[in-house]
C-alpha cells in the first residue's frame, strides 16, 4: 500500500472502555527519505474540551458523521512499513483521500496547535516561536 499525503486510515485507537474502535488518521506527508510520516487523528466533538485548531465538518470526509476536531497531541511519526504491516493485519483500513483545502487545513494546524508535541512540530518544519525583542 503506497502511502501519501492526503491518504487517510481507520486505525484502531478507542478508549480503555473500547478498546476496537476505529479512528480517522491522515498522513501529512509522502514518506520521508528514512520512510516515515507524520499521522494526526481525528476524534468526535463532544462536551468535553477539545483542540479546536482545526475542525472538520461531516461533509469533510465520507467516514465523518459528526463535527470532529483533528488531535493535534496524539500527532506522531510512523514508518510507512508499520502502516503497510497495520493493513496487512486488519488493524488499520485505507480509506478515501481528503480533499485538497481540508488536506491544507490539517497540516496548517500541525503547527498552530499548542498541543502538538515539540518533536512532531520539528519534523514538520514549524518555524520555532522566537521571544519578541523588547
Amino acid at each position: 500500500m503506497p502511502v501519501a499525503k492526503r491518504g487517510t486510515l481507520l486505525i484502531i485507537s478507542g478508549p480503555a472502555h473500547d478498546p476496537d474502535r476505529k479512528h480517522l488518521h491522515v498522513v501529512c506527508n509522502d514518506p520521508d527519505e528514512h520512510g516515515n510520516v507524520l499521522v494526526v487523528g481525528v476524534c468526535s466533538v463532544t462536551a468535553a474540551p477539545h483542540d479546536a485548531t482545526c475542525i472538520l465538518q461531516a461533509h469533510e470526509h465520507e467516514w465523518l458523521h459528526h463535527l470532529s476536531y483533528v488531535f493535534y497531541a496524539r500527532a506522531r511519526v510512523v514508518s510507512e512499513a508499520s502502516l503497510d504491516a497495520g493493513v496487512a493485519q486488519r488493524l488499520m483500513e485505507v480509506r478515501d483521500d481528503v480533499n485538497g483545502q481540508t488536506f491544507l487545513r490539517v497540516k496548517n494546524g500541525i503547527c498552530r496547535s499548542p498541543f502538538t508535541p515539540r518533536k512532531v512540530k520539528q519534523y514538520a518544519g514549524c518555524a520555532d516561536e522566537q521571544p519578541e525583542a523588547a
